[in-house]
């Protein structure tokens, strides 16, 4: 099984897969932790007009949110330890290049407060026309998993049960 990351976009979910997966896991976590501030995933699917967004806070810091629209689906990540955290940057700006090339269609989704862009180590996107997975331009930091993506996304598909069972 290939991991997932932002240095594999190939084996990231198709855009319906990923939001059918982030609602199967907010349900699951609703069932286990009936209390909203224990739960790791949320999925609200009326975030805004034509608007849904799947979360996950794992309660350390470390976070993602996706968000999906008419246009596609935007993701965000924050792996707080990361070589590529925005903690590690000057002034605590995200990565340089990290959101060039961003279309304009999830700029929006970009400048949402909810989504504490100050905190952000990684950043990818996919139109409904895209072939496959977008990422900015930029130099990944020369680390096994720079930006924390293949901890945070990676964990999306194998799912570890046991943070429940304690």
């Amino acid at each position: 099984m290939n991991s997932i990351s932002t240095q594999n976009l190939t084996s990231i979910p198709s855009i319906n897969d990923l939001k059918m997966l982030l609602k199967s896991l907010a349900a699951l976590d609703a069932i286990i932790s009936p209390e909203w501030d224990y739960r790791y995933y949320s999925f609200n699917s009326q975030w805004g007009m034509n608007e849904q967004m799947g979360s996950m806070r794992n309660g350390c810091g470390d976070e993602f949110f996706v968000l999906f629209n008419q246009h596609g689906c935007f993701i965000k990540g924050f792996a707080h330890d990361s070589a590529m955290s925005s903690w590690c940057t000057d002034e605590q700006k995200p990565w340089e290049g990290l959101l060039k090339g961003l279309p304009n269609e999830f700029k929006e989704a970009a400048e949402e407060p909810a989504f504490s862009m100050d905190n952000i180590s990684f950043c990818l996107w996919r139109s409904f026309q895209d072939a496959e997975w977008q990422i900015g331009e930029f130099e990944f930091e020369d680390d096994d998993d720079p930006d924390g993506s293949e901890y945070l996304i990676n964990g999306v598909r194998a799912i570890d049960l046991s943070a429940y069972l304690c």
